[in-house]
């Protein structure tokens, strides 16, 4: 669904004051925030992946449960195989996700249009983030791959991404596609993003954008998709059926926080997330595909 203008303003009034936050105290306060919303909303925003594909998916229900545990034993797999060419996959899939949750009913174009403008914004969203706290992102990266990122990459990864997403925008203008935006306020959108990556810690700047832009607003079209309408009934049945996965989310990152050499507990969120972006992705593209 779109969400009504008081949530947009809402997002960006509760994000300029995240800003504020971030100015006012330092980093513990802005990390421990960080994670909480993380921690919180973030996790739970997947939490009722099956129950959705269970109304998509006209199948038996723990036939559901043994194909998704199947996907997150893969992909977590794929990290042990090749730790760097995971992450590069996690940030591609997020990518694509983050774009298609702020730009799916905005955009009525072709499909190769709409999945250029998913990936290509969101990878715009990593790679400001990545470039206002390069050292901090590093440092995760390290931790798991043994590798890092060059200055010089992300900012042609930014300047490129950047340029595509203008062209993107110029040719769906050119082709007459339905565009329900409002270019200038996107690169507000955009520029206040970069102002509060900029001044943030990683984790902070992180889930500033994941909960308040993402989350948040994906959280309410699943619990239309779920039930129909968003109300108080439909919010609390939803929170309740999601209290299993979250708890079991919750114990698994503090296993993995403890049981990780001398990693840190940005990496173990990390790991989490990753092994539950692939299989998350799927749910939400097939949930979506029902609403075209």
């Amino acid at each position: 669904m779109i969400l009504s203008l008081h949530y947009q303003d809402f997002k960006i009034i509760f994000t300029v004051f995240l800003f504020w936050i971030s100015i006012q105290f330092g980093q513990i306060v802005e990390d421990l925030i960080a994670y909480f919303m993380v921690l919180s909303l973030g996790i739970v925003h997947g939490a009722n992946d099956l129950f959705i594909l269970k109304k998509k998916v006209n199948a038996n229900f723990f036939e559901l449960i043994v194909a998704y545990l199947l996907l997150i034993l893969a992909c977590i797999i794929c990290f042990f195989v090749n730790s760097f060419v995971s992450l590069l996959l996690f940030v591609l899939l997020s990518a694509y996700h983050f774009g298609e949750q702020h730009f799916e009913n905005k955009l009525n174009t072709p499909i190769w249009s709409r999945f250029s403008i998913f990936i290509t914004y969101g990878l715009l969203i990593f790679f400001m983030l990545f470039y206002a706290n390069l050292s901090e992102v590093n440092q995760i990266i390290n931790d798991l791959t043994h590798q890092s990122f060059t200055k010089e990459f992300i900012l042609y990864g930014m300047a490129i991404n950047m340029t595509l997403l203008s062209v993107l925008f110029v040719i769906a203008y050119y082709r007459n596609f339905e565009l329900r935006i409002h270019l200038i306020k996107e690169v507000f959108y955009l520029a206040l993003l970069l102002i509060v990556f900029k001044t943030t810690t990683l984790i902070f700047g992180f889930a500033i954008y994941f909960i308040l832009w993402h989350s948040i607003p994906s959280i309410s079209d699943q619990i239309q998709y779920l039930s129909g309408n968003l109300n108080k009934k439909n919010m609390f049945s939803y929170f309740k059926k999601a209290g299993f996965i979250w708890i079991l989310s919750i114990t698994l990152l503090l296993q993995l926080y403890f049981f990780m050499e001398e990693g840190s507990f940005s990496s173990a969120i990390f790991l989490i997330l990753f092994a539950v972006t692939a299989p998350h992705t799927w749910v939400m593209y097939q949930m979506k595909k029902t609403n075209e």
